[in-house]
């Protein structure tokens, strides 16, 4: 640390001399600088970024202090480091809190691959105007294994406390003194031999976080999956991989981006595309449910409820837009727009009209038709509010809030007199249109519970949906009441979706979602590690907090984005039986 501060102190001298200086006393493993997109973001700072969550635009790099707010409010493209004292203390995934002492380094894109190639634990990190310079020291690793060290017994004593009735396994105690021996030589050694000493104490510590989670037999373990296969043999082989790293339940894409997987009657019956062409030569819904079952697997559709994707509708005449074009959502500084209008911060995609009873009628048409023609254990409603606008303390808040079609405005303004373009934020009134909106969900969430009720009575079936956690963020944004849709017994289970591997923040979150939801709603919480692609020992991290929590299950997002390194964590204890 006193290194560091001598060479902050004198941070304009030019960078070979920089590089020079900690050379003459430090070995120096790595120098690398890099240019800042924006500091403090905001729409009138960084334009790039307007209507991006964070203010971080495509291929930016951004640095947050504590004067922003509370967290980076960034979605799960990107990837971040947290910097305490000009060291990298914490890699997260996304909105990762905001230290006091410190700021947090965040990428998108290219600035996303150099986070990734340059930044890690114990790093040192100089902010030089608008640039930023990061050095890596045999002492950076040092800190790093301290850190693992650190986690390592944090999760031998979460494990103490566990439900699970199984005892300490001797091999996460056994990894952790191993660890702190090698970290041991790692201190009294010579700068050339610190580095490979830590490294040995990070590889002992990793062990003993895989080897500290317990398994236990009835948490619910699922996985989301977009389906790829072309034929039953690769879907065999799909669910043998899924089924041997201990995941029971399968949420499978089912309807998405306006088309069924399956030949669809609804859709025949609306003139639309039948099933998507990509499953044109055979039903993977049918294959899905009949080999997942034979190996003890549940299938649960994953329904996008108003998202249709981002292909132009013209591309094919049959689809949704196309066939019906007054169907599709409007924002407010597009309501007079002729055709169809595109969110640009959500995949530049299309979005269906909860305010319109032709939608939800079709929608829930739609998802009755699945457990009607398939034996399926569930269904997993996403997309299920409005596309995202700007937080209400935004400038253009008003200008990005969606459901200005014709047929909503018309219904609001004979309800109150007012046509909704012309409502304020600051209006009594405005308060008005959001609860209209919220309750467009509601209806469609009710009409789809009942529908599915009297369809799938006598049977065990879960009914689950997608939330967005922050709830205050949720209902200013996305219209979605979830609460209100647990309160009234609408769900049976609700899916947070966690995009952060800040395990603070995670925390925060999840005890937020446990306090509104009624004691009847499992919560299944829904985490993006692999999407983010941290490491393995942060997806096991989320777990631990998750079961502290007292969360009923765990579902991963995806299984596109579950390689090899997640399965095989998974595999030494937290999700299979220990041998």
């Amino acid at each position: 640390m006193a290194a560091h501060a001598e060479v902050k102190s004198s941070p304009n001298l030019p960078y070979a001399a920089l590089k020079e200086e900690i050379s003459s006393k430090h070995q120096l493993l790595s120098f690398t600088t890099r240019r800042i997109s924006a500091k403090y973001p905001s729409n009138i700072v960084n334009k790039a970024g307007q209507n991006f969550p964070g203010h971080r635009g495509p291929g930016q790099l951004v640095v947050y202090y504590s004067g922003f707010g509370y967290t980076t409010g960034t979605n799960e493209y990107g990837t971040e480091a947290v910097v305490e004292n000009g060291t990298v203390v914490k890699l997260t995934g996304a909105d990762s809190i905001i230290p006091k002492n410190g700021f947090v380094i965040s990428g998108h894109g290219s600035s996303k691959t150099w986070i990734k190639q340059n930044l890690k634990i114990g790093t040192k990190v100089i902010i030089d105007g608008n640039n930023i310079i990061a050095y890596l020291i045999p002492e950076s690793y040092v800190f790093d294994a301290q850190a693992r060290i650190d986690e390592a017994e944090q999760f031998l004593e979460n494990a103490k406390k566990s439900d699970a009735k199984t005892s300490e396994d001797k091999r996460a105690a056994y990894y952790l003194r191993k660890a702190k021996n090698e970290l041991k030589k790692a201190e009294r050694a010579r700068e050339e031999l610190k580095k490979p000493y830590s490294e040995s104490s990070i590889r002992f510590a990793n062990l003993a976080i895989k080897y500290a989670l317990p398994y236990i037999e009835d948490e619910f373990k699922g996985v989301w999956l977009r389906p790829t296969e072309r034929n039953r043999y690769e879907i065999q082989r799909t669910l043998d991989k899924i089924q041997a790293t201990g995941i029971k339940e399968v949420f499978l894409e089912t309807y998405f981006h306006g088309y069924t997987i399956y030949p669809s009657k609804v859709m025949k019956k609306y003139g639309l595309t039948i099933q998507n062409p990509k499953f044109l030569m055979y039903d993977p819904l049918a294959v899905y449910v009949e080999e997942a079952h034979k190996r003890g697997l549940k299938i649960h559709c994953w329904f996008e409820s108003f998202y249709i994707g981002n292909v132009n509708p013209t591309f094919d005449d049959k689809s949704i837009l196309s066939k019906y074009p007054s169907w599709g959502n409007k924002n407010l500084a597009n309501y007079d727009a002729v055709g169809y209008v595109r969110h640009k911060a959500e995949h530049n995609g299309f979005f269906l009209d909860p305010a319109n009873p032709q939608v939800t009628t079709f929608l829930v048409e739609l998802l009755n038709e699945i457990p009607r023609l398939y034996n399926v254990d569930g269904i997993n409603l996403d997309y299920t509010r409005y596309p995202t606008s700007q937080k209400s303390d935004i400038k253009n808040y008003q200008q990005s809030n969606w459901g200005y079609t014709n047929i909503a405005r018309q219904e609001f303004k004979e309800l109150y007199e007012i046509d909704p373009v012309e409502i304020e934020p600051d209006s009594v009134l405005w308060k008005k249109w959001c609860e209209y909106r919220r309750d467009k969900i509601y209806s469609y969430v009710k009409e789809a519970r009942e529908t599915l009720k009297a369809t799938t009575y006598g049977k065990k079936f879960l009914f689950s949906a997608v939330i967005f956690p922050d709830y205050s963020v949720c209902l200013d944004t996305k219209q979605q009441d979830w609460a209100k849709w647990s309160r009234e017994d609408l769900v049976d289970a609700m899916t947070p979706l966690i995009l952060t591997s800040d395990n603070e923040l995670f925390s925060k979150i999840l005890k937020e979602v446990k306090s509104r939801a009624s004691n009847k709603t499992q919560i299944l919480t829904g985490l993006f590690v692999g999407f983010m692609d941290a490491e393995p020992e942060e997806l096991l991290k989320q777990i631990s907090v998750a079961r502290a929590l007292k969360s009923e299950g765990i579902i991963l997002f995806d299984w596109a984005h579950l390689p090899l390194k997640y399965q095989e964590a998974l595999k030494y204890r937290v999700f299979l039986p220990k041998k």
